[in-house]
């Protein structure tokens, strides 16, 4: 059975909302395309139970993407990431 993964999307008028989804197929090329393709066309796009979600970056204060150990091994992100941090509450 696939994982799920969780999305939690911000908005600038201080609202949130969660999404889960199945872990994506594909290799690390495939993940790596996905990433480049969410930042350069600043649109989060999900189909969610017969509705297509377009939310563009403008109103978006935060994203938060689940993702476990090792999986973004592989994945290029800005080389000003800050790495292996964590969160506090």
């Amino acid at each position: 059975m696939a994982r799920l993964r969780f999305l939690t999307i911000q908005f600038n008028d201080a609202t949130t909302t969660k999404f889960s989804f199945p872990e994506p197929a594909g290799s690390d090329i495939a993940r790596q395309i996905k990433l480049s393709s969410f930042f350069q066309d600043r649109l989060i796009i999900i189909q969610s139970e017969g509705k297509l979600n377009v939310f563009p970056f403008e109103n978006v204060k935060a994203v938060q993407l689940s993702s476990e150990a090792g999986e973004l091994d592989g994945i290029q992100i800005p080389p000003h990431a800050i790495l292996d941090a964590q969160e506090l509450s």
